[in-house]
């Protein structure tokens, strides 16, 4: 089966600052990779390469076999790749359940129509509902997004993603700034997203979350590939245990 998402020698420079170094990507459909580093790794920089937010130095990006590089977010995303940022990106004064319903409606060929009555779009609402029950959000439909706990923010954009049907997700570090006792109901929630076999690829700090649901791990230091395989594999490299021990954050 051919690469979902494959990046070939993809870099990118500021200035003096090589912060991507010749990446090369192969994720697999169906399959959950991460990509972990020490803090300043370029992990977040290569998701913004990916997703249009930055244009490469060199190198390419292909989706579905679709050289996508340098084309801008949107048009990626209409493609059916979905990304989850570090600081949660909803619409805060809205409802969880507004969130995701305008989320499935932004994929339908009605458009926005912010006038019309949220009545007139009931097929969506149920879809809405779904997906809030498969993300823990059920009984806080009516909830404004802005009051809600950090961990079930995290829950809402992750929502938001599924609802655009994206056959990819880049989850960029979905339990950054998170209390401890809310890590493990999100990363409920993302397990129970892997089983359904949609594709995920993960930005995250902490090895013990990619060590316990990745298949395949990446991992970079000062913006490059140092080592690739089952998490098994990455935890005994060399490599990666003097990355992590030598000082630098996980």
């Amino acid at each position: 089966m051919d690469d979902i998402l494959q990046t070939r020698d993809l870099t990118v420079r500021f200035g003096g600052l090589l912060a991507v170094d010749n990446v090369s990507l192969h994720v697999r459909p169906g399959t959950f990779q991460s990509v972990i580093g020490p803090n300043g790794a370029g992990k977040t920089t290569l998701f913004n390469l990916i997703c249009g937010i930055y244009k490469p130095t060199s190198g390419r990006v292909l989706f579905k076999e679709r050289d996508i590089t340098g084309l801008p977010p949107h048009r990626i995303s209409r493609l059916g790749m979905g990304r989850s940022f570090q600081i949660t990106n909803i619409f805060p004064n809205l409802t969880v359940l507004e969130n995701v319903r305008l989320a499935v409606q932004s994929r339908a060929s009605v458009g926005y129509r912010f006038l019309a009555l949220a009545s007139s779009f009931g097929e969506f609402t149920d879809k809405a509902r779904a997906i809030l029950g498969q993300v823990g959000l059920e009984g806080k439909e009516q909830t404004l997004a802005n009051v809600l706990a950090h961990g079930d923010k995290r829950k809402l954009e992750i929502g938001m993603l599924l609802a655009t049907e994206s056959e990819l997700l880049l989850l960029d570090e979905p339990t950054a700034g998170m209390s401890h006792d809310d890590v493990p109901a999100v990363i409920d929630v993302i397990k129970r997203i892997k089983a359904t076999g949609k594709t995920i690829l993960m930005v995250e700090h902490k090895m013990e979350i990619i060590l316990a649901i990745s298949d395949t791990v990446t991992v970079l230091r000062q913006g490059a590939v140092i080592a690739e395989g089952t998490p098994a594999e990455v935890a005994a490299d060399p490599l990666v245990r003097s990355a992590y021990l030598g000082g630098m954050a996980v």
